[in-house]
């Protein structure tokens, strides 16, 4: 790891080492669209804001503009996108450190929001564009999209 990685300080509740490597990670580009300089802070400061809402039952809230790179990161379901990639990215040591720290948020939000429920969807509502299922946190119910 650079010694430059450990200048930064920690990142949310992670160790120095594996804030390093999620630096690292962020400065070493062409990883994807939700790997960039600063934004997995940005990312786990959003989901953690999610689940810290007041009130029993969250609903996601589609983004106004899910086209917009910025915008789309409105949609909490687009941030553990994010968060997802970072986790598959890391080495294996930091990996399993940012893991348990995202099941310990993941824990929050699937007891604070509900499943969507089948009944009407469309065949291939929960698969990603490549036929592939999509992640178990993108089949939650939403709130009504924005005006």
């Amino acid at each position: 790891m650079p010694r430059w990685a450990d200048a930064y300080g920690p990142l949310d509740r992670l160790s120095p080492a594996t804030s390093a490597a999620v630096r690292v990670l962020e400065l070493a580009g062409g990883l994807g669209p939700h790997i960039a300089p600063g934004r997995t802070a940005r990312l786990l400061a959003a989901y953690r804001d999610f689940t810290r809402r007041p009130g029993g039952v969250l609903l996601v809230v589609p983004s106004a503009m899910p086209s917009c790179p910025g915008c789309a990161y409105d949609d909490v379901t687009v941030v553990r996108d994010g968060l997802q990639a970072v986790h598959r990215a890391l080495p294996d040591r930091p990996r399993a450190e940012f893991g348990r720290l995202l099941a310990r948020l993941d824990a929050v939000f699937r007891r604070r929001t509900l499943p969507e429920p089948a009944v009407g969807l469309p065949v291939g509502a929960w698969t990603e564009p490549d036929g592939t299922p999509a992640p178990w946190w993108r089949r939650r119910q939403y709130a009504d999209a924005p005006a």
